[in-house]
């Protein structure tokens, strides 16, 4: 049980929001090419002001419809994972799989290892980054899940939690 509660603690940018996990991915194709412009280093904003409390992520480009991202970067529970961008309807959704851990490195097969997040652009250099909800009829399975989005006029406030915003770290 602790490797699964340590990927819920880290699955990315869960944000110490829950975050609904599947062993098999909900979606199987129609990703998107990587958008280079989102590749970088981001960091959220403490509403303390306290920079000690910031939270960096690294994202990558790899491949053409895929990208590595690193967060938290520098914390001990710094986790590793897979990045698939799609669209649904007019939003942008990213499908990100756990890659690897420190602490525990690859996961097992049997290991839920998918989430899906909402992201929305909120400027040039900051993205708003939304987990999927644990609650609701859409986490029974990915299948019900992507059912759920793939509707007409998806719920997105019930399918998804609070947004976590980012801002792009200038490259040197």
């Amino acid at each position: 049980m602790k490797p699964m509660l340590q990927i819920l603690a880290v699955t990315v940018l869960t944000l110490s929001l829950s975050s609904c996990l599947f062993k098999e991915p909900v979606f199987t194709e129609g990703f998107t090419p990587v958008d280079t412009s989102l590749a970088g280093v981001w960091m959220t904003d403490d509403e303390s002001g306290d920079a000690r409390a910031r939270e960096f992520a690294v994202l990558a480009p790899v491949g053409k419809d895929a990208y590595m991202l690193n967060y938290p970067v520098g914390a001990k529970g710094s986790s590793y994972f897979e990045v698939r961008t799609l669209k649904v309807g007019d939003q942008d959704v990213w499908q990100v799989r756990l890659a690897a851990t420190f602490e525990d490195g690859v996961p097992k097969n049997d290991t839920p290892a998918y989430t899906l997040l909402l992201v929305k652009k909120a400027g040039d250099d900051k993205l708003d980054i939304l987990p999927l909800k644990s609650e609701g009829n859409h986490t029974a399975s990915a299948a019900a899940t992507k059912k759920a989005l793939e509707e007409k006029s998806p719920a997105w406030d019930k399918l998804f939690g609070d947004a976590k915003s980012f801002t792009r770290l200038k490259d040197r």
